[in-house]
């Protein structure tokens, strides 16, 4: 994704991408946000609105800030979910 992304900034488009995995730095997207859920809950735990909400606003808060950005880790993790 970071590859794609940064091929639509060069283009004037302004992306951000969030992920779950470190190896998301590898690509160096210009804008992303990097949570410690696990795989298939990269926007937060099912269920969760309030935790989803904030990885949200803070993933598109990235799109107001020049690129590109050093990759912002947020706290969220894992909540318990049914």
């Amino acid at each position: 994704m970071g590859l794609i992304a940064r091929a639509l900034e060069m283009e004037g488009i302004a992306t951000v991408v969030t992920a779950w995995a470190k190896q998301i730095k590898l690509t160096a997207p210009p804008r992303a946000t990097l949570t410690k859920m696990p795989r298939g809950m990269t926007l937060g735990t099912p269920h969760d609105v309030a935790q989803q909400q904030r990885i949200l606003d803070a993933t598109l808060a990235l799109l107001a800030k020049a690129s590109p950005l050093d990759i912002v880790e947020l706290d969220e993790a894992e909540g318990e979910w049914a």
